[in-house]
């Protein structure tokens, strides 16, 4: 018997809730902390020394703290607002990667506001969720905090990408 439009319908959509099941969010969850354990050996992700340290599936949302380490310190002496954004971006990326099957998420846009400094050596909490998830692109927002005081927010949309070729320099 040929399939139909429906039939391929059904087979997505059940893919698409196997991918949303709250099992299957906490497995992506937890194989990403595992990716930032490693990536954290390298680069800007070392120095932010990002951890998850909530998550929920109900809710799509994520919480992540990151150290605004010396570092992190520009000429006023407090964390540079890029670091922030670059906190946003990696909880919006590791909540995209909970969402789905995926371990990399592009950030299509990230808008960040900056609503007090951060001094360096404090712990900076980002509380993140998604607004929507859809098939191609999802939406999030989020708050950032040094202990009670709420420092920045932010809303990002990033891609659910499909299987796409890494970026390789090597000829």
């Amino acid at each position: 018997m040929k399939s139909t439009y429906i039939d391929f319908m059904v087979k997505r959509n059940n893919k698409q809730e196997k991918k949303m099941s709250k099992e299957n969010f906490e497995k992506q969850i937890r194989k990403r902390m595992e990716q930032l354990d490693e990536i954290n050996k390298h680069g800007i992700f070392k120095e932010l020394k990002g951890t998850v340290t909530d998550f929920n599936y109900d809710t799509k949302s994520l919480t992540m703290t990151f150290e605004a380490t010396k570092f992190h310190e520009n000429a006023f002496g407090i964390m540079f607002g890029g670091s922030l954004a670059g906190m946003f971006d990696i909880a919006f990326g590791t909540l995209t990667a909970g969402l789905g099957d995926y371990s990399v998420a592009p950030t299509v846009q990230l808008s960040t506001t900056f609503l007090k400094g951060i001094p360096t050596g404090a712990t900076v909490r980002t509380e993140v969720e998604a607004v929507s998830t859809g098939k191609t692109i999802m939406n999030f927002v989020g708050k950032a905090y040094v202990g009670e005081e709420l420092v920045g927010s932010a809303s990002g949309t990033f891609m659910t990408p499909r299987p796409f070729k890494k970026f390789n320099t090597e000829k």
